[in-house]
């Protein structure tokens, strides 16, 4: 605890710290913090401690491994009308270090159930399943993410956990959701991927079509990709994508 007379002290290098870091001064803002922790690594104000701004001062700057360590101390000193975030931005770290994606899976999931009400959880945890190709359950969190924040990379995503998993309506449904919203060389693909499937070549087409006008790179995985297996010697479609030629065996 503070000796008598630091109290002063302390606030004085808290509210000079915040301002720091507003200013983008991260580093300045680092040593306030580290001084008043020096003092008193309990003083705090608004429930919020200095091992908190410090947390979020060491993450801007990039310094992942001591930014852990602080937010776990937030974590075990403040109440749980804070801890969410702190979860939610010390898994964020703990992927940026390498190696710690199931460290960070648990505290995305602390996160989602201390604020289920708040996007970020949802959409790192199912963007991490998806890195490790566990579609279905980032399918699950995406429909969960999807009520709280419609965007069009949200909708691009689920499309995709959705086409992976083989729902290919739901995939359709939310790739042309997307495009409403914004014309992307990606959600088409990803609507021309579930139309080859339902069987409608002249949708599929123009989806295919629009794509490879937006990224040429999507021609080779149209020509290639499992999805489009049917169509493989379609003249229409080659001709659609710039393609004359079917590709070799």
């Amino acid at each position: 605890m503070h000796q008598p007379g630091n109290f002063e002290k302390l606030q004085r290098l808290y509210a000079e710290g915040e301002a720091l870091v507003r200013e983008g001064k991260l580093d300045e803002a680092v040593a306030r913090f580290s001084e008043g922790l020096a003092i008193d690594d309990h003083f705090r104000q608004r429930y919020v401690t200095m091992y908190a701004q410090r947390a979020f001062a060491l993450h801007r700057l990039g310094r992942f491994v001591e930014a852990i360590d602080d937010y776990g101390r937030a974590i075990a000193m403040e109440p749980p009308m804070h801890q969410g975030q702190y979860h939610l931005q010390r898994g964020m770290c703990l992927r940026r270090v390498g190696g710690r994606d199931d460290d960070a899976l648990v505290d995305f999931t602390r996160a989602a159930e201390l604020a289920p009400e708040q996007p970020g959880p949802w959409h790192l945890r199912a963007q991490l399943h998806i890195d490790h190709g566990r579609n279905e359950e980032a399918a699950a969190d995406l429909d969960k993410l999807v009520p709280l924040r419609s965007t069009p990379e949200i909708l691009r995503l689920r499309a995709f956990a959705r086409v992976s998993t083989g729902a290919f309506e739901g995939g359709l449904r939310d790739a042309l959701d997307s495009l409403a919203q914004e014309d992307d060389p990606y959600a088409h693909y990803l609507a021309a991927c579930c139309l080859a499937q339902r069987g409608d070549e002249v949708a599929m087409i123009e989806h295919a079509r629009a794509a490879v006008k937006g990224d040429p790179s999507y021609r080779a995985s149209i020509l290639t990709d499992d999805e489009f297996a049917a169509y493989r010697d379609s003249a229409a479609l080659r001709a659609a994508i710039g393609e004359d030629e079917p590709p070799a065996p």
